[in-house]
């Protein structure tokens, strides 16, 4: 990947990602403390994982599509003829992309994805153009043990923490919603309610009096 995507990427970083392709990030885990992949063996890069969405209207063929970090490290890229039904979710783990790094020469480091906070990105690649789809950026708190971050509802939905595993009990958005993470599964749920200050209280109760 050539300087000029890296400053792409970084001039993206800065703006929330928002979910305008039917194909989009769902949810992401960057600190897993289990074994997510279900290869019997917990490995700290390995049972990571980011989750893909389709919302429509027609299948997708993933071919297309490659997943990278904000440094310009390629992670992940399908295979020709991959798709992604309507309404489907598919998780991609840190196992699959040291294999495919591996396979496709590029540098073995898996997803990478920081625990003091750290990026996702999701490029388009057809046609000899190479096109942003969608980027999640996430925070230290996010990415605390088995707390995936995720949309609310499915493809469209702000991000919540499913902390189902690990209750986050913070005032900073994005918030805690009880739920626990669901690689490769629809999220579900309803949002988290939104913190009243306590300063403001009298505020509030005024307004319903």
């Amino acid at each position: 990947m050539g300087r000029t995507l890296v400053l792409v990427i970084a001039c993206l970083l800065a703006a929330p990602a928002a979910a305008e392709a039917a194909l989009c990030l769902n949810e992401i885990m960057a600190d897993p403390a289990t074994d997510w992949d279900g290869d019997g063996v917990y490995d700290y890069r390995e049972d990571e994982w980011v989750e893909l969405y389709n919302s429509g209207p027609g299948h997708i063929n993933l071919g297309e599509y490659a997943l990278s970090d904000d440094g310009g490290l390629w992670t992940y890229g399908f295979e020709d003829g991959d798709a992604l039904r309507v309404g489907e979710a598919l998780a991609i783990y840190g196992s699959q992309s040291l294999m495919w790094q591996s396979e496709n020469s590029h540098p073995r480091y898996g997803f990478q994805m920081s625990n003091d906070g750290d990026a996702v990105v999701l490029w388009q690649i057809a046609g000899g153009d190479t096109v942003l789809v969608d980027v999640h950026t996430f925070n230290t708190y996010e990415a605390d043990d088995d707390r995936s971050t995720g949309r609310n509802p499915d493809g469209i939905g702000m991000w919540e923490i499913y902390d189902g595993l690990n209750p986050y009990g913070g005032t900073q958005p994005p918030f805690g919603n009880d739920l626990a993470p669901t690689p490769g599964l629809p999220n579900s749920g309803d949002p988290p309610p939104v913190p009243i200050d306590e300063d403001s209280w009298g505020g509030v109760k005024g307004v319903f009096r």
